[in-house]
């Protein structure tokens, strides 16, 4: 995981936006019942883990201002002597420290004796949780249950939501979160060129997938960032094609969609190759398009730009490369080959919280770019797409050691180096 300095300056710096005698609580996640025996992998709740670098299910942050004094408890279940034999998980308190950076760390049960007796003392106006709710009818997590409880016990409690101010707060990324992201870009780079050097036509996708699958084991990235798309052909203009279970052919082109993770930091990365490591002439001209409006994005990405205007100039850019080859007769008819957005934040989350796509970019915010064409009538879907980093004067695509150019594809692949 990252320092435990840097998570303390992260409360340290939520704390600084909480009203005096008031406290902040944030659940950790829990385990999801996969089938009879079994779980899910546990994923830890982001902004928890943004706060604590800790990855145990059951687990509860607890920040008190009072006076202006600021107080940290973490809230800890203690595995079973069964647990331990069953699982491997321990709790060694030093440990915790040392990793979190907070001190006082409590067995889970103590929590309704802590808040009772804060309550009672009567000085806590104002409690803090943090709610990430996509859909009213979704059914409450533990965060919410928590809400809940202490609203129906304590009526006059005023309930704020956190989640927004800790979303802000990881729009602009510190120095451990960027190498971690540096990272987790090197890692995928090593799983693609493994893919290009063993791909041929006749291979399953999954066969292919399989290659950076190694790559990414063999770095110590248990699963990826998300599940990765291995289309070729016609599948590639599936958007979200994810079965990955179709034979590739001489003249194909697949379309990879993929990303390696390190300390939970999501790389996320779009390529698109011939399968035979030669591009037809067709294929080279509409790849160009594509990767036509991803360099002009790319090139104005830089503090001070509106994020949403780069998405807007991708698309005019490839509106009017399309009537130059007579694709198209019109720049508005891209639309018949241009179907989602082109592209995202980026961090704890492949799709990371944001402010709103007009925001201005600012040093150190992470973003993906991601134009793409898909045509259907020639069984092409073309996607390219970058991790990168907003610097002092412009950016650094943190995935430009991926292959991307034309030349340096079908150099590569020819190769293997």
């Amino acid at each position: 995981m990252l320092p435990a300095t840097f998570y303390k300056e992260t409360r340290k710096r939520l704390a600084e936006t909480m009203k005096d005698n008031s406290f902040y609580f944030c659940h950790s996640g829990v385990e999801v019942e996969s089938t009879h025996d079994e779980t899910f992998r546990f994923e830890p709740y982001r902004n928890f883990l943004y706060l604590t670098g800790l990855e145990r299910p059951n687990a509860i942050l607890l920040i008190t201002k009072q006076n202006g004094n600021v107080d940290e408890v973490l809230f800890m279940h203690i595995p079973t002597e069964r647990e331990q034999r069953w699982t491997g998980v321990t709790f060694h308190v030093e440990e915790l420290r040392q990793q979190t950076g907070i001190q006082r760390i409590q067995g889970l049960e103590t929590w309704e004796d802590v808040i009772s007796r804060m309550m009672f003392k009567g000085f806590v106006q104002d409690a803090y949780m943090d709610m990430a709710r996509w859909r009213m009818s979704y059914a409450r997590n533990k965060e919410q249950q928590l809400a809940h409880e202490l609203q129906d016990a304590y009526p006059y409690l005023q309930m704020h939501n956190a989640y927004p101010t800790v979303c802000k707060m990881r729009t602009i990324k510190q120095k451990p979160e960027i190498e971690a992201h540096r990272r987790a870009c090197k890692i995928t780079e090593a799983g693609v060129k493994n893919m290009l050097r063993n791909m041929k036509p006749g291979m399953m996708e999954y066969e292919i997938e399989a290659y950076y699958d190694f790559e990414l084991k063999r770095n110590g990235v248990r699963t990826p960032a998300f599940w990765t798309i291995a289309a070729a052909g016609k599948n590639a203009c599936i958007m979200h094609y994810m079965d990955n279970n179709n034979p590739t052919k001489d003249g194909d082109m697949i379309l990879f969609d993929l990303g390696a993770q390190s300390d939970w930091y999501c790389a996320d990365v779009s390529r698109t190759y011939p399968v035979n490591g030669k591009f037809t002439e067709r294929q080279k001209q509409l790849y160009n398009v594509v990767l036509k409006g991803l360099e002009v994005a790319e090139s104005l990405s830089k503090p001070g730009q509106k994020k949403n205007e780069l998405q807007l100039i991708s698309k005019q850019v490839m509106a009017e490369e399309l009537v130059k080859i007579g694709k198209i007769e019109k720049p508005e008819e891209i639309d018949k080959y241009y179907f989602h957005g082109s592209g995202h934040y980026i961090g704890l989350d492949t799709h990371d919280v944001g402010d709103t796509d007009d925001t201005i970019l600012a040093e150190d915010m992470m973003f993906t770019l991601e134009p793409g064409l898909y045509f259907d009538d020639e069984e092409i879907g073309i996607r390219i797409e970058d991790t990168i980093l907003i610097t002092k004067d412009g950016c650094e695509v943190l995935s430009g050691g991926i292959p991307k150019t034309v030349e340096d594809i079908e150099a590569y692949m020819a190769k293997g180096e």
